[in-house]
């Protein structure tokens, strides 16, 4: 089970940490995400800054949520966390093979940086993230149902 935490946790808060990291100001990395972080920043300003704020806190409950279940079993903190890791799963797996596509020149592609970032970080840690979480709960619905047998 230590595996599934650490992949999950690890994955999460990186995501978690690099928004909060955009919100506050920071730079590095944005060239990865996309050019237009910069005309929305532009635009937007200081609701650019609060709206990653909310993802950033988002991402962190829901990495660090899960883990209440190794204490006390709740079906719906449960069943939650299980259709976000589909859904991670499904969407970092997806966005890194387009990804790997675009680099590998069989999709055309605009900005080098953005799909170096899709293809080799942002979205293989959305697809890690939806396996450790669900490997996880795999694990966390066995211990359960051992527990209601005995």
């Amino acid at each position: 089970m230590k595996k599934f935490i650490s992949i999950f946790v690890v994955s999460g808060l990186v995501h978690t940490l690099f928004s909060l990291y955009w919100a506050f100001g920071g730079t590095a990395g944005l060239l990865s995400v996309g050019s237009w972080v910069f005309t929305f920043n532009a635009q937007w300003g200081i609701w650019m800054n609060l709206m990653l704020i909310v993802v950033g806190l988002f991402k962190g409950i829901a990495t660090l949520a899960p883990l209440y279940l190794m204490k006390t079993y709740n079906k719906i903190l449960f069943y939650i966390s299980c259709i976000g890791s589909v859904f991670l799963m499904i969407y970092g797996g997806l966005n890194t093979v387009v990804g790997w596509l675009k680099l590998l020149q069989v999709i055309q592609y605009h900005d080098f940086y953005t799909t170096f970032g899709q293809a080799m970080v942002w979205d293989p840690l959305f697809l890690l993230w939806g396996i450790g979480l669900f490997g996880f709960l795999m694990k966390i619905k066995k211990q359960n149902t051992k527990q209601k047998l005995i």
